[in-house]
């Protein structure tokens, strides 16, 4: 099954350097062997993945020591929408979308940044199992 993975998607690492988000997973860590490396000692080895999951982009706290959060609001799981701010123990990314979304035109002026939406917070329980199973049961 091939993914479909937005265009022009990036995180912008402390304020200064644009970063693409053009994989279906995105690691991110201090190990070298993550997508993208981040040498700070506040950062675990493995940090966290950002996933591309039905079209949008879903951060996944992979247990690291300093903790993920959203908007401030610490995260095992997330959905993320443009404007938000990842901090991963105080170094921070803030994910950005240069597109314009269907039904929206170029005059469009709705405002983004951290705040402006509810951040998605997932259980940690709800495995694709899970989700598979309750799509059985719905009518």
């Amino acid at each position: 099954m091939e993914i479909s993975i937005p265009e022009n998607v990036f995180l912008i690492f402390q304020g200064v350097k644009a970063i693409p988000l053009n994989q279906a997973v995105t690691s991110i860590g201090r190990s070298h062997d993550n997508t993208v490396v981040i040498d700070d000692p506040r950062i675990s080895r493995h940090h966290l993945e950002i996933r591309v999951v039905q079209e949008s982009f879903v951060v996944f706290d992979l247990h690291s020591t300093g903790g993920t959060y959203i908007n401030g609001q610490r995260i095992t799981q997330g959905l993320l929408y443009p404007g938000d701010l990842i901090s991963l123990a105080g170094v921070n990314l803030v994910f950005m979308q240069d597109q314009l979304l269907p039904g929206r035109g170029k005059s469009d002026t709705t405002p983004i940044g951290p705040g402006v939406h509810s951040t998605a917070i997932f259980q940690s329980s709800m495995t694709s199992k899970n989700i598979k199973d309750a799509r059985k049961k719905s009518p």
